[in-house]
């Protein structure tokens, strides 16, 4: 099938409510704190692993006429339950799977076909059973199905298995790819292993153009301030910007460090924006119609110790010759350094 050929009938309602369902689910996952961390946190994964093959099919069939993510009338954001939306997701997935292979596609150009990247989806939609609460081991849908063989993935291929988290690492340098960089994974700063490091092919005269990532994925335990801190040490030596990837949750105080440090914390959706996301410094307020100042993160900051203020040169820097401007994420190149700074390391 190619982008001249016709969409069997019904393909655009039925992607409409894949889609919603999808997004429905991971709605519920979000605000649903009676799922063990963990079972949460795979869950999630599994919904991230079937949509990704979905994303590549929309991305590679022509756009149906009439397609609307909303067309089944359910908000994205609507709570479902789990059995009814692990079953729609897995019905409109066979028909989605059987009506493509009906149109018998002489030739494509994929590495695979789009009936084989939705039978991709449905096997990691599948896998949801084993993890859901009230929701059975065995699908029904499937049942009826005998066309559709789900036997040869295993959903926990790529993941982290035994303390092994390439998966996310592997996430993280397709998106830096995307975003205009250079990344390689598992690169070493002395006796340290990193798990991302990225520098940016077109220099933006920023610190953000140099990289240092640390991935988390798939703990049952919060990251706590020290995993933050490791990250911190490793970017200051490296002079490049600190990035959190993680799949887990952060301490509230981790969570005020990442803000304070200007640290980017990235989670698995961050990954499919469109570019770098820019780091977390303004927290809401719990209050209602306060119009005090807004937090920002460097006024909580705190300042270098008494001894060094006035010493030349002392200034809250991750990458050397950039300077923090305003109150937000802002650096400026220093173009004239009058520090007078006799430190050896000076302008280095």
């Amino acid at each position: 099938m190619t982008k001249d050929e016709p969409l069997p009938d019904g393909y655009a309602d039925r992607l409409c409510s894949l889609t919603a369902t999808i997004e429905s689910l991971r709605g519920t996952l979000k605000t649903d704190h009676t799922l063990p961390t963990d079972h949460r946190m795979f869950a999630h994964r599994l919904l991230y692993l079937a949509n990704e093959p979905i994303t590549e099919v929309k991305r590679l069939l022509p756009e149906p006429e009439g397609y609307d993510d909303s067309a089944d009338g359910r908000p994205a954001d609507s709570t479902v339950e789990y059995a009814d939306a692990v079953s729609q997701i897995e019905r409109q997935l066979c028909w989605l799977i059987r009506s493509l292979r009906a149109a018998h596609p002489a030739a494509h150009h994929y590495d695979e076909s789009p009936a084989e990247k939705f039978t991709t989806a449905l096997e990691y939609a599948t896998a949801l059973r084993d993890i859901l609460p009230s929701v059975p081991e065995d699908s029904p849908i499937l049942a009826d199905v005998e066309d559709i063989s789900l036997d040869e993935v295993d959903p926990h291929v790529g993941g982290r298995g035994n303390g092994d988290g390439r998966w996310l690492e592997y996430q993280l340098e397709r998106a830096l790819g995307r975003w205009g960089y250079r990344a390689a994974t598992r690169q070493h700063l002395y006796s340290l292993e990193v798990d991302v490091v990225a520098k940016r092919k077109e220099k933006q005269q920023q610190p953000s153009d140099w990289i240092v990532a640390q991935c988390k994925d798939w703990k049952a335990d919060p990251i706590t301030p020290a995993a933050l801190f490791r990250l911190c040490t490793v970017a200051f030596a490296c002079r490049a910007m600190p990035v959190l990837c993680h799949t887990t949750e952060l301490t509230p105080r981790t969570e005020k460090l990442a803000r304070e440090l200007e640290v980017r914390v990235l989670e698995l959706s961050d990954l499919e924006r469109a570019e770098l996301p820019a780091p977390q410094v303004a927290k809401p307020t719990m209050e209602f119609r306060e119009w005090e100042p807004q937090y920002r993160a460097r006024e909580h900051r705190g300042r270098f110790p008494l001894m060094f203020r006035s010493e030349p040169g002392k200034r809250f820097s991750y990458v050397p010759g950039f300077k923090p401007v305003g109150n937000d994420v802002d650096y400026e190149p220093i173009e004239n350094n009058r520090d007078d700074d006799v430190h050896p390391a000076a302008g280095h």
